[in-house]
């Protein structure tokens, strides 16, 4: 997988988990930051911010290049989405990527929930493509989360089929247990989940593996993802947390 793409994945699933359930009927917004290791070195930075008002919520994902891979790549993106409160049911979903070296890409997704079809609109670079089709049982990445993240039972392994507009995929999440991690954030005491991406299609292949720490409390913020593809080790720790 190139670098950007893998980037852009691990940034959508930090979400996993995000914000505090007990708070999730009521009018919030919620900010997290965090910073980017990539092979030891600082790679980027990004924030997550979701809010919710009435029965929708809507949540944006920013991250741009740092230190030892700015000096490679200047990256920028963005991924914004929109879905219901209560059933989670996707709206929205763009994803916007913007490079030095790289061609800009844009994909912007609409969901119609009744006739369970998305509209594909996607841009990369000068080339340009528009269709529908149908996606039954499947889901934008940040809607699939937090889907996930509504669940009772976290004693069993939990799974998600995902739509990004390019490729659909299935999320793994696998629970683990209580630990302590350090972190910029301080010592705190965490649940770890293994995780674990694969791309469906007439062979599925495992295309990430990764680990997640979310806080030991009623909140679940996401404290630390590691993971070890092919281009080294990254590491996504949180710096800053406004409730």
């Amino acid at each position: 997988m190139k670098i950007h793409s893998l980037f852009i994945t691990l940034s959508i699933s930090v979400v996993l988990f995000l914000g505090a359930h007990p708070s999730w009927a009521k009018d919030r917004c919620e900010i997290l930051r965090y910073d980017v290791i990539w092979n030891g070195a600082k790679a980027g930075h990004g924030d997550i911010t979701m809010r919710r008002e009435a029965n929708k919520m809507s949540v944006t994902v920013q991250a741009v290049s740092d230190g030892a891979l700015k000096a490679i790549l200047e990256l920028w993106s963005r991924v914004q989405a929109t879905f219901s409160a209560k059933t989670f049911q996707p709206e929205t979903y763009s994803f916007h990527l913007k490079s030095n070296l790289l061609r800009s890409e844009v994909v912007d997704l609409s969901f119609d929930a009744k006739k369970q079809t998305v509209h594909v609109n996607k841009r990369n670079g000068d080339e340009t493509e528009s269709h529908s089709e149908k996606v039954s049982g499947l889901r934008d990445p940040i809607s699939a989360v937090y889907l996930l993240r509504s669940s009772k039972d976290w004693a069993k392994p939990l799974s998600v089929d995902i739509y990004d507009g390019k490729d659909k995929s299935r999320l793994f999440v696998y629970p683990v247990g209580p630990e302590i991690i350090n972190i910029k954030a301080g010592s705190l005491p965490a649940i770890r989940m293994d995780l674990r991406l694969d791309r469906l299609g007439r062979e599925s292949r495992e295309i990430a593996k990764g680990k997640l720490w979310i806080s030991n409390d009623e909140n679940r913020i996401p404290l630390l993802l590691t993971s070890s593809p092919i281009v080294g080790s990254i590491r996504f720790e949180l710096v800053q947390a406004q409730m």
